[in-house]
């Protein structure tokens, strides 16, 4: 199985899996469509070779598709749908040449979920083993047997190709997608720094605040009640007049207080 960290929503056969699901069908309702409109063999081998068509649709729903969406997927359990998607293969094939347009199906997905060396071994048993059970079951020599071999062998050299460069861009998507992971790491850490240099910031400002303005309104106070301690005694009026320059004080403090608090600039 092709190692692929990367997430699968970020993954171009994520968002292109339903495609993938039209393709694959569309080629199997051909292979089927071609299979029974042939006129050789006879209809009871096409109808055999058509019935296990048929079968390679649950086979794929309910065990291949899971297996080629899964980064994670289990090579042994991806190895065993394979498996069983080739040997329901191969029975038509050899009974029924046109069913070896199902190879355009089945070949990515051999590239899909294996290396590319293993890939291409079961793409030459793909191609390769339908013509020669063909040509063994029906007699097959000549022209039609040249013909035949001919179409496999350029398929398995035209899949080769296509396989590797698919599997390239696969790589590459992958790459993609784990650059854009860590650009979105990087950019959240950059978020996280820099609110807390903001935080940081904040709070120098709020210090600088309190200095400028609350420290030196406490400071008035605490001298206006020495200045009253003291006059109370022998001046009255002049103790009041401090009072109430007190009270002024602490007023202006309060409103100071509020200002930061709400994240505005200290009161005129």
């Amino acid at each position: 199985m092709n190692e692929r960290t990367a997430p699968r929503g970020a993954h171009v056969w994520d968002r292109t899996f339903r495609l993938w699901d039209t393709y694959f069908a569309t080629v199997w309702l051909a292979t089927v469509v071609f299979v029974l409109g042939t006129a050789q063999p006879q209809w009871p081998v096409r109808l055999a070779a058509g019935g296990l068509l048929v079968l390679l649709v649950p086979w794929y729903l309910a065990y291949g598709r899971a297996q080629l969406m899964s980064e994670g997927a289990d090579q042994q359990r991806t190895l065993v749908y394979l498996v069983g998607a080739v040997v329901l293969f191969l029975p038509p094939g050899v009974l029924v040449g046109e069913t070896r347009l199902m190879t355009f199906a089945l070949v990515p997905q051999c590239f899909i979920a294996l290396r590319y060396r293993r890939a291409l071994i079961a793409v030459t048993v793909i191609n390769i083993t339908p013509v020669v059970g063909w040509a063994l079951l029906w007699g097959k020599s000549g022209q039609d047997l040249f013909f035949n071999a001919m179409f496999a062998v350029v398929t398995l050299v035209f899949s080769a190709a296509v396989g590797g460069w698919v599997m390239r861009i696969m790589e590459q998507s992958q790459g993609r997608a784990e650059l854009i992971a860590e650009l979105d790491a990087s950019r959240e850490e950059i978020a996280r720094l820099s609110a807390d240099r903001g935080a940081l910031a904040e709070r120098e400002r709020m210090s600088r605040e309190i200095h400028d303005t609350l420290a030196q309104g406490f400071t008035s106070v605490l001298m206006l009640i020495q200045a009253v301690d003291a006059e109370l005694a022998h001046d009255v009026p002049q103790a009041r007049r401090h009072l109430a320059l007190m009270a002024d004080t602490a007023r202006r403090n309060l409103a100071e207080a509020r200002a930061l608090v709400a994240g505005g600039a200290p009161a005129d």
